[in-house]
């Protein structure tokens, strides 16, 4: 990625396009009114055809140049062939030359399938991470691409666990992150377990799952953050939890996922005491219902859990 990064801020968020899919970049006093019914904001004249601008911000969903006032500071990214240019207003725009040690990642899939059409990446740019923006399925007056492979691989990155590989241990934790179930804890497998972090930063990505609250770097990895908690609900999790890094099955690809959970951990070695539960209703992501030491503990299956959820996300069946 040798051409650098255009950045582009949308209020508070940046996104970036790389700097070979900009053609030019210019001021909003080139841009004539009105606006039209198909959500452009007007339009500009670029090599002696018209082209038509769109904010940014509503296209992706985080609305950031004020509809009242496009006065000065404001800039038009232009990108696309010839024959479909399109103009992207924003609140600033800045060139950035990619350093030496920059990372870049593609966004696993399990992030949600316009979220991994419109962003190509996450890259470290300048001060943090930014979203590497894919302008020519973000274009409103272009078909919808079609989606060739339901079955679309997902990332499988090669982590070992952190606990060991025994399939006989299990990690007990409570988390307000997974749907409502009876049980008072949840387990995962050992097997299933990269790693248990301090809080990360999350970025959100436009178009994700609704049950992504965004993406954390982990390692070499973006690692999308799961919490199927409504919008809001779910601001507490940087500052009051821990995160569980595990990963999924065979269904899933081996993708890795995030989940915030509570401090009070503890690892458990299945014995003759615990039994199942047979008369407690079983969510559809659980594997069963156990009586561990007294309390109702479901056993998570991340697949169960997490390939439904994507294939309601994206209009699919399971």
């Amino acid at each position: 990625m040798n051409d650098g990064l255009v950045c582009c801020a949308v209020g508070e968020a940046q996104y970036a396009f790389r700097g070979a899919d900009v053609r030019q970049i210019v001021r909003v006093e080139k841009m004539r009114g009105p606006a039209g019914t198909d959500g452009r904001a007007g339009t500009l004249e670029a090599g002696g055809q018209p082209v038509p601008v769109f904010r940014l911000g509503d296209v992706l969903g985080r609305p950031g140049v004020s509809r009242a006032s496009q006065g000065d500071g404001h800039h038009i990214a232009v990108t696309g062939e010839r024959s479909d240019l399109v103009g992207w207003l924003v609140d600033r725009i800045v060139r950035t030359t990619l350093s030496e040690n920059a990372r870049t990642a593609p966004l696993p899939a399990l992030v949600g399938l316009n979220a991994t059409m419109w962003c190509e990446a996450l890259v470290t740019a300048g001060d943090g991470p930014v979203l590497l923006l894919s302008p020519q399925y973000l274009n409103p007056l272009a078909p919808r691409p079609v989606r060739s492979d339901v079955a679309r691989p997902f990332c499988a990155p090669a982590h070992g666990t952190a606990v060991g590989s025994s399939e006989r241990v299990i990690l007990l934790f409570s988390t307000p992150a997974l749907p409502y179930c009876t049980a008072t804890r949840f387990a995962l497998s050992a097997r299933r377990i990269a790693a248990i972090t301090q809080p990360m930063s999350t970025l959100a990505v436009p178009g994700c799952a609704p049950h992504v609250t965004g993406v954390a770097w982990w390692r070499n990895a973006v690692v999308p953050v799961i919490d199927f908690r409504g919008a809001g609900d779910h601001d507490d999790a940087a500052q009051r939890r821990r995160y569980l890094i595990a990963q999924c099955g065979a269904r899933l690809g081996g993708s890795l996922i995030a989940l915030p959970v509570d401090p009070e951990i503890a690892m458990h070695r299945p014995d003759a005491a615990d039994r199942q539960v047979v008369d407690a209703p079983c969510p559809a992501f659980a594997a069963g219902m156990f009586d561990i030491n007294g309390e109702t503990v479901a056993l998570v299956d991340l697949d169960a859990l997490l390939a439904p959820a994507q294939a309601d996300a994206e209009g699919f069946p399971a």
